[in-house]
């Protein structure tokens, strides 16, 4: 539930009236993944969602019946039958559901994590889970929660149970179940389930270069749960009225900035960097630095001449073709993208393949979905149409929709 944890403030008011229903577990092709959550309120009425719309309406009438006996329970639903007639989820997948009143939460848990969830600070939120999908708890099961500082030695103590999967949970950030076994006896019977929820601070996205594309992509970087800095050494542009989407906006030098960022620990494999000045005065020296750490993303703004010529002297600058080739340019997907929104969702889209990338192997190619290139793998003309090919404009009603849709 931390994922909405701020939009719950105004159920605290009124505690007797709320369940939040989270998902614990998934498997297969779901909608959402573990930890989204909703809220619910007597009236039926809901904040979030679980599913996209396909168990909504269960999900509902579990979390009012919770609200009646004031038991938390796990509910599972998995996919519906050929006639779609019973409850479950039309894409395949399966997932549990735990429904919590939030009257079973101590007076301040939800409070602690509201008020600590506006900053960049790490929550924790350690539930129990019923053992079974027939069994419920009572209304004094145990829910910890725990904000900056904590650490897992403090949090085992607390919850009664030392793990090292506990540990890793906490610290690797995201929603799991923990079993908790008995190492007592030959079998090692599952004692309790604890439902560990831990966020990590939001990845980072750092652009150089105020004008119209730094706006634009700052605008939907945050919308993505990025914190995004914009940094220019021109005070007229770097502004915060410029840039309403920032959550920091910096005049300084851009090598200057990036250095005190990296001498400051604010630089880690999450973070992205986007080079939009089109000056080499200031994109060489980020460049040069940032293509020689573990970043997710480097990437810059230019033509291909630009490109061209960065290059040269970045080479000339001791750079190998190992760390040129993590650099993104010309920037983004081959979208066709022109103007500032659309080349902020061009970049965004490439940053995010990039990302996916390197969690996993790619996604096989299929014949009936075609994948954008990236600008980077293309010739020709940054702003070539000719290789975006749209089609004419047409209901999904009137074609014949392939079945990757």
């Amino acid at each position: 539930m931390l994922d909405r944890i701020q939009d719950y403030r105004e159920c605290l008011g009124d505690p007797d009236r709320w369940a939040i229903a989270t998902i614990i577990e998934v498997s297969g092709s779901v909608p959402r993944p573990a930890g989204t959550s909703m809220a619910v309120r007597g009236d039926g009425r809901t904040i979030g969602s679980v599913s996209g719309g396909c168990v909504e309406g269960a999900v509902v009438d579990a979390a009012l019946t919770a609200l009646e006996c004031g038991v938390t329970a796990v509910h599972s639903f998995g996919y519906a039958d050929d006639d779609g007639l019973e409850i479950g989820l039309m894409c395949g997948g399966d997932v549990r559901v735990l429904v919590q009143p939030l009257r079973t939460f101590a007076d301040d848990t939800l409070a602690q994590l509201a008020d600590e969830g506006g900053g960049d600070g790490r929550l924790r939120l350690v539930r129990d889970v019923p053992l079974d999908d027939d069994s419920g708890l009572p209304p004094d099961a145990v829910v910890t929660a725990f904000a900056v500082g904590a650490t897992t030695a403090d949090i085992s103590a607390a919850v009664g149970a030392a793990s090292a999967r506990l540990d890793a949970a906490l610290l690797s950030g995201g929603t799991r179940v923990i079993e908790i076994t008995d190492g007592t006896g030959p079998e090692c019977r599952v004692v309790r389930r604890l439902l560990v929820e831990s966020s990590v601070r939001p990845a980072r996205v750092l652009i150089y270069g105020a004008n119209d594309f730094s706006a634009a992509l700052a605008q939907a970087a945050a919308a993505l749960g990025r914190h995004v800095t914009v940094c220019d050494a021109r005070p007229v542009f770097a502004t915060h009225a410029r840039h309403p989407g920032a959550h920091e906006v910096v005049r300084m030098h851009p090598v200057v900035h990036f250095e005190a960022e990296l001498a400051e620990g604010r630089i880690d494999a999450r973070t992205a960097v986007i080079l939009l000045t089109h000056d080499p005065r200031f994109d060489l020296p980020v460049l040069d630095r940032a293509l020689r750490l573990d970043l997710s993303y480097v990437g810059a703004m230019g033509s291909r001449v630009t490109h061209e010529k960065r290059a040269q002297e970045l080479r000339a600058g001791g750079l190998g073709d190992g760390e040129l080739g993590r650099l993104h340019s010309p920037i983004g997907l081959d979208l066709g993208a022109r103007t500032p929104e659309e080349v902020a969702v061009s970049i965004l889209a490439e940053l995010i393949l990039t990302e996916s990338r390197s969690r996993g192997p790619a996604v096989p190619d299929r014949r009936t979905r075609a994948v954008p290139s990236r600008l980077r793998d293309t010739a020709g003309d940054v702003h070539d149409d000719s290789r975006v090919c749209m089609p004419e404009p047409s209901l999904l009603a009137d074609r014949e929709v392939p079945a990757w849709t």
